[in-house]
């Protein structure tokens, strides 16, 4: 029935008056869909979905796609129907960034150099997530070894904005937000060490939590940036968001993490520099967007400071946060056969992102003890001072814009202001708190003191509310032909080939979205799977014999 003969009631269509409604006979209850049919489902969306190109690049928000979801999901409903207790994350779709392991899926972490690398258990996250319930539906697309902020790799190629696919993500759990903002899957697994969570958040209308340094167990996620790397959640609403953080640490207070009723007697203040980070608003529309969330919280009952500065910071990411990643990448590796026993090895792949030499590589995370204390010395260092700063002020937050410029954009932002919770340890929650003229959500991030997580959490809920919902993304129509299950993984690595190849000479650096377009185009075009009118390159090299 269309919208015209419906009634326009709180932004609902409803196509009959209430008091027909009223008068109608209630409709017969039907029985919940069983987990079996509920992931079908999701994989039939992401199928047609994931790598249609009708409105532009794809969103190629998963690499890869779980061949054991539905085997998993029918011994879920097995497990019910013989009576097994109910978990928090019942048979709720999950999806998993590609830098944790999973035992029934290749961790490549982006990489080309990685194909094939199957690891022999799941990351801790995963399976206390997996424990709670939840079924893992596949892995998704990031930043080439969490390197970056513009969702690209070579295991995948490019991920495409949720709101408009010719911006950029973010990066670098740019597949875990864009999974989540398209509607494939309602939580998604990613890591941050400077704004991989928190900016494909909010760039996608989606939440997330960088918590307390420390506090999510790493074991299983490949350690780049040990020094400030942390795993942590992106979710389609905070209420989701708490639940799933209550599984992964099970000294979560979920009673503290709840909407309260009013803000009263919370005192926040707008951070406007931090040492010699500038964190004022660049743009008018981010600037707009800042000041709506200040009227939101006030409006609350919250007291807000404005333009705090806190000196003294050192807010600079360099080469000490990865050093000594290196030998821990080796450690990891050398627990089970696979296609890379060692960071040196992946160096000499030839399999590198195209504006890497293998010497930088080699260089980029090797040892240097020297330079790790130097990082552990910087965190403790700030977030001393953020810490001092709060008790000063008797602040319960800190506010900043999550990008400077607002909304995403075609280019990688300049802007971005991760580096305060990434160069201290301390926990910041990241939210859209309006959208801009574009119809593209613009973030607040708030951080709080050590093992606030979930008063920030809370604070974002009760925003999240008085904000009210976001508008959707734009649908994606589907594609004519979609894929089944097989031809989608195989496609996929060989879309990341193609795109790999083409970066060279003037985009050395840059997958441009046309040329991703097109490139994603000739593959679906191709007879067969992809790849069976040309030779097929042997994208994963053999795994060595178990010593």
């Amino acid at each position: 029935m269309g919208i015209g003969t419906g009634l326009l009631l709180a932004g609902l269509v409803l196509p009959f008056p209430p008091a027909a409604l009223a008068a109608a006979a209630p409709a017969p209850e039907l029985a919940p869909p069983s987990c079996e049919a509920r992931i079908r489902a999701v994989q039939a969306e992401i199928l047609g979905r994931n790598l249609a190109t009708g409105l532009g690049p794809p969103l190629n928000a998963f690499q890869q796609l779980n061949p054991y979801a539905l085997e998993q999901a029918a011994a879920f409903d097995r497990a019910r129907a013989a009576g097994a207790p109910a978990g928090p994350l019942d048979c709720l779709p999950l999806a998993v960034k590609d830098n944790f392991a999973t035992a029934d899926q290749p961790m490549a972490a982006g990489s080309l150099a990685l194909l094939g690398n199957q690891p022999a258990a799941d990351a801790e996250a995963v399976a206390r997530l997996r424990a709670a319930g939840a079924i893992v539906v596949g892995t998704t697309t990031m930043d080439e070894f969490a390197f970056g902020i513009r969702g690209l790799s070579g295991a995948a190629g490019r991920v495409g904005n949720a709101y408009d696919p010719w911006l950029s993500p973010g990066g670098s759990s740019s597949g875990s937000a864009v999974a989540v903002a398209a509607g494939f899957v309602p939580l998604a697994l990613g890591s941050d060490n400077c704004g991989s969570l928190r900016l494909p958040a909010v760039y996608n209308g989606a939440v997330t939590l960088r918590p307390t340094q420390g506090r999510f167990s790493s074991a299983g996620l490949l350690p780049l940036g040990f020094v400030n790397g942390t795993p942590g959640l992106i979710a389609n609403g905070t209420g989701l968001l708490a639940r799933g953080l209550a599984v992964l640490d099970p000294t979560w207070r979920p009673e503290q993490a709840v909407a309260p009723a009013d803000l009263r007697g919370r005192r926040l203040a707008v951070l406007a520099r931090a040492g010699d980070q500038d964190l004022a608003p660049t743009t008018e529309a981010a600037a707009v967007a800042l000041r709506q969330a200040v009227a939101l919280l006030r409006a609350a009952g919250a007291e807000v400071v404005e333009a705090m500065v806190v000196p003294g910071l050192d807010t600079r990411l360099g080469s000490d946060f990865v050093k000594g990643s290196g030998r821990r990448i080796d450690a990891q590796l050398a627990r089970y056969p696979g296609s890379r026993r060692s960071w040196d090895d992946i160096c000499g792949s030839g399999r590198l992102p195209p504006e890497w030499t293998p010497a930088d590589c080699r260089s980029l995370m090797a040892s240097d003890p020297a330079a790790e204390v130097r990082a552990r010395r910087r965190m403790a260092a700030n977030r001393r001072r953020l810490e001092q700063a709060l008790v000063a002020q008797r602040l319960d937050g800190l506010l900043l814009l999550s990008d400077r410029r607002g909304g995403a954009q075609r280019e990688p932002s300049p802007a971005i202001t991760c580096m305060v919770s990434s160069t201290s340890g301390l926990p910041a929650v990241a939210l859209p708190v309006a959208v801009d003229g574009r119809g593209l959500p613009v973030g607040l991030e708030i951080l709080a003191a050590s093992g606030r997580d979930e008063d920030l959490v809370a604070i974002a809920a009760l925003l999240e509310a008085r904000r009210g919902p976001l508008p959707a993304p734009r649908p994606v129509a589907p594609l004519a032909s979609p894929l089944d299950l097989a031809g989608h993984n195989r496609l996929v690595p060989l879309l990341g080939w193609n795109a790999w190849r083409s970066r060279r000479d003037e985009a050395l650096g840059d997958l441009e979205p046309a040329r991703f377009r097109r490139l994603t185009r000739e593959l679906l075009r191709r007879p067969g799977d992809g790849g069976k009118s040309e030779p097929v390159p042997n994208l994963a090299p053999p795994a060595p014999a178990s010593p």
